[in-house]
């Protein structure tokens, strides 16, 4: 048994582990015949009393079986006082301050993001904004006799500015959704819709602001740190998007400074995700966002 092994609890991914640390584990009684366990090359998990070599060899005068006492793997926070748990989960996702595996990080499909597109488009509406309303304001002092036309050009800018704005909201709601999505085979705490789509609910999306925003980094920390393939990945700094997240409900200005180097980072990472499979899938190089199209 010498692949690495993963195996569930109470619907967390536990491992890797050695065949002998199993076979440890099997004789301390925390795996039991119906613990699922899952290797590289296995097409789903399967229970331990299917896997030989897992489980002791019962005796004839082996007594009853106790109760599997609560535990926790190396590594593992406990969960709990109940015993192991089968999980439904198809893929093991790396725990938090395991060891980097030598397995590859799965193949995820994400398109590349562009930064500028972001920071011109957001940029671009505060910019047209003051403008507006100066072109507006001096003209019709200059010329009170033209408010009329003064007010239909400070409108028409107006208008650009809104665009400009929307867009860049658009934008910044497929960075996030993008992020989310390159974590998808690491078990992350949400989904790519999820994190995007319950921003938009009243009143929660302030709680959920501190789920798809501060846990972002929480989460991508600990993916590409536990894949060696990873190790090249960008970091994402914890204490930016918390700023963030608390500018941006007692200090917004602080958020708009703030999220620029937060979109940044998340830009350089997603882009890592994007140019890693080209490198090795394909030729081309991905560019911009794809379109407006979330994937």
């Amino acid at each position: 048994m010498s692949a690495q092994w993963y195996l569930s609890s109470e619907g967390q991914t536990l491992g890797p582990y050695t065949g002998e640390q199993l076979q440890q584990f099997a004789q301390e009684g925390r795996i039991i015949d119906s613990t699922l366990l899952w290797a590289e090359g296995m097409t789903e998990w399967m229970p331990a009393s299917q896997i030989p070599g897992v489980l002791p060899q019962p005796t004839a005068v082996a007594p009853a079986p106790a109760a599997a006492p609560a535990w926790a793997p190396p590594g593992a926070r406990a969960a709990g006082s109940s015993a192991l748990a089968p999980s439904t989960s198809l893929r093991p996702g790396p725990m938090a301050g395991a060891a980097p595996t030598d397995a590859p990080y799965p193949h995820i499909p994400v398109k590349s993001v562009s930064f500028g597109l972001w920071a011109g488009s957001f940029v671009g509406s505060i910019v047209l904004f003051i403008i507006a309303l100066i072109a507006t304001v001096a003209l019709a002092q200059n010329d009170p006799e033209n408010a009329a036309t003064a007010g239909g050009f400070g409108g028409i800018l107006l208008l650009l500015s809104v665009v400009a704005h929307v867009a860049s909201a658009i934008f910044y709601c497929i960075i996030i959704y993008r992020a989310w999505l390159c974590l998808k085979a690491g078990a992350p705490r949400t989904t790519p819709g999820s994190a995007v789509g319950l921003m938009f609910v009243p009143l929660y999306n302030i709680y959920w602001m501190f789920v798809a925003i501060n846990g972002l980094p929480k989460d991508w920390n600990r993916v590409v740190s536990s894949y060696e393939d990873l190790h090249n990945a960008p970091r994402l700094s914890e204490t930016t998007f918390l700023l963030f997240c608390i500018g941006s409900i007692v200090f917004p200005p602080l958020s708009m400074i703030v999220v620029f180097p937060m979109l940044s980072q998340l830009c350089r990472g997603i882009n890592f995700f994007a140019y890693r499979k080209n490198l090795t899938t394909s030729t081309g190089s991905p560019s911009g966002f794809g379109g407006i199209k979330f994937g």
